[in-house]
């Protein structure tokens, strides 16, 4: 529970428990029947503590979200610290990513047609593609000449882009 809403069952325990006391011992010290209790005396009580409770809460309201706030701002001063580091391992793998290409594409281009087409045919379908496409188009055509035709003809409809390859159908890469 929160703390304002222990404070509003604190003040209300206490006019109640002020109530009772008022209407079991002001009739018996003034000599008044039970019927008399001093009522007003304690509604007036409860009234003017009213508008302290009120400040007390929101006091208290205040307090929560100035602490709230400062948990905010730390949790996003920690996610744009991830972020930067996801960002430079990012461009590493990237520039990674881009001599690796280069090299491969290098070495497809060197190998047997009857070779590359078997290597290439084991790779997921966009890489494949991304490869063919990086390569020399006659060195292209002769691989894609030496692989099987469903592979070929898949390949062929990603490069066109004619088709998009569902998750299912992908490969590892």
């Amino acid at each position: 529970m929160s703390l304002a809403t222990d404070t509003r069952k604190a003040i209300g325990l206490g006019c109640a428990v002020l109530a009772f006391s008022a209407a079991l011992l002001f009739p018996a010290a003034y000599g008044l029947s039970q019927e008399a209790a001093p009522k007003d005396e304690v509604d007036r009580y409860c009234t003017n503590i009213t508008d302290t409770a009120a400040d007390a809460r929101y006091a208290m309201q205040t307090r929560e979200l100035a602490q709230l706030r400062a948990d905010i701002d730390s949790r996003i001063e920690q996610l744009d610290a991830k972020r930067k580091e996801y960002e430079i391992w990012l461009k590493r793998r990237d520039e990674f990513i881009d001599k690796a290409e280069d090299s491969l594409v290098g070495i497809i281009s060197k190998m047997r047609p009857d070779a590359a087409a078997a290597q290439m045919a084991l790779l997921g379908d966009e890489a494949a593609a991304a490869l063919l496409l990086k390569l020399n188009p006659r060195v292209s055509s002769v691989i894609l000449n030496e692989m099987p035709a469903e592979k070929s003809s898949r390949l062929a409809r990603v490069i066109v882009g004619s088709r998009v390859v569902p998750s299912a159908e992908r490969t590892a890469q």
